[in-house]
């Protein structure tokens, strides 16, 4: 419940692949904070954070770097991740699974891996997750993912993973994945294209577009490298008792299944460039082509990005910038004219540069986990 004051500067990054995210912050605390200032950047300290009063969601201390001056000056510097770091590195019980001949609420048995890092609850509501943050409601948002009716026969931990790997290899093969909501819970989710756009960024020389304007420099990145052309994946038997699917499940997913308008990979001369995979837990074509679409539309995120920054953290829309969220895109050098999805956005204030926030932009439809089951 106490605020730090002396803080001189700060950087907040979200990625929307990486469920840790990175709060780092320098303080230097006058001579009267020194006293309790050790005691309240200590490590595996909650550290809430909240830009234009909005609450950004609380950050466990990981790392404190304590540099003293010649003249007796103390600077912290201070690296924080959501409180999923835990689970992240932290082992799961090798005895816990479900193995029933009905299917069975999967969050029953995540909970029950989480639950030792304190985490007991599982939301479904992407958009209220996103309008908390920005601070102003998602419009058109997709319907929030049915935490309950998400189920599965059969899941075993192993030797030696973590919980968090446990968690992510049972949500992966269900479309979503594993996040944390600003007021602490868990966040289930997955892209969502087809809200409306939040904000306008631009690049026009001529200044008759309306919207936030980049500063400096724009990067776009355009790679085949990690793509490829289709995935195989060929599952397991399924040989339980009462089954009467004998055949092995094989499924091939295009890159232009992915996204039909901007595949991936682009091959003029070189079209074909396979990945096949084999996996014992998929059982079903359904399951295979979740894994399928995922080994795709997971590294589809490094394909083709802009990359650019903006003054301050709010646009003129009235929104924090934040990730999951959309954005009609103008870049006048590159002629380019299009809604596009935030996958990175990382706000950054110090003495000399004022407030700007960075942002990592893909095309709609790029980020795929699959298709959630219905």
């Amino acid at each position: 419940g106490t605020s730090i004051s002396d803080w001189i500067s700060f950087s907040l990054r979200d990625t929307y692949t990486d469920p840790l995210a990175e709060l780092t912050f320098q303080a230097a605390p006058t001579r009267q904070n020194r006293d309790f200032y050790p005691e309240l950047l200590r490590k595996g300290t909650l550290v809430t954070i909240f830009v234009d009063e909005k609450n950004q969601g609380g950050y466990l201390i990981t790392r404190v770097r304590t540099t003293i001056g010649k003249g007796g000056g103390v600077v912290y510097d201070i690296t924080c991740k959501t409180p999923l770091c835990t689970p992240y590195e932290g082992s799961v019980d090798p005895d816990l699974q479900i193995s029933t001949q009905t299917d069975t609420p999967v969050v029953e048995v995540v909970l029950k891996a989480l639950a030792p890092y304190g985490f007991d609850r599982i939301s479904g509501d992407g958009a209220a997750a996103a309008s908390a943050l920005t601070g102003k409601g998602i419009k058109g948002a997709n319907a929030p993912i049915p935490v309950s009716a998400l189920k599965q026969s059969e899941a075993h931990a192993q030797e030696g993973e973590t919980a968090y790997q446990f968690a992510a290899r049972i949500f992966s093969r269900l479309a979503v994945c594993l996040r944390m909501a600003p007021d602490g819970q868990l966040l289930l989710g997955a892209p969502d294209y087809d809200q409306q756009a939040s904000y306008a960024l631009v690049q026009d020389p001529s200044r008759e577009t309306a919207g936030d304007y980049f500063t400096g420099d724009i990067v776009i990145e355009d790679t085949n490298d990690g793509q490829f052309s289709e995935c195989r994946v060929r599952g397991q038997r399924d040989e339980s008792a009462g089954s009467t699917q004998t055949a092995r499940p094989d499924v091939t997913v295009k890159a232009t299944d992915i996204n039909k308008y901007y595949p991936a990979y682009l091959g003029e001369q070189a079209g074909y460039k396979p990945k096949i995979l084999r996996d014992k837990n998929a059982r079903d074509v359904n399951r295979c082509k979740v894994v399928a679409q995922l080994a795709l539309g997971l590294p589809a995120k490094d394909a083709y990005t802009i990359t650019g920054e903006v003054d301050g953290f709010k646009a003129k829309t009235g929104a924090l910038w934040q990730v999951n969220t959309t954005v009609d895109v103008f870049i006048d050098a590159d002629g380019i004219r299009e809604k596009m999805w935030i996958l990175e956005r990382t706000f950054t204030q110090d003495k000399s540069g004022g407030q700007r926030t960075k942002i990592k932009l893909l095309r709609l439809g790029t980020l795929r986990l699959g298709d959630l089951p219905k």
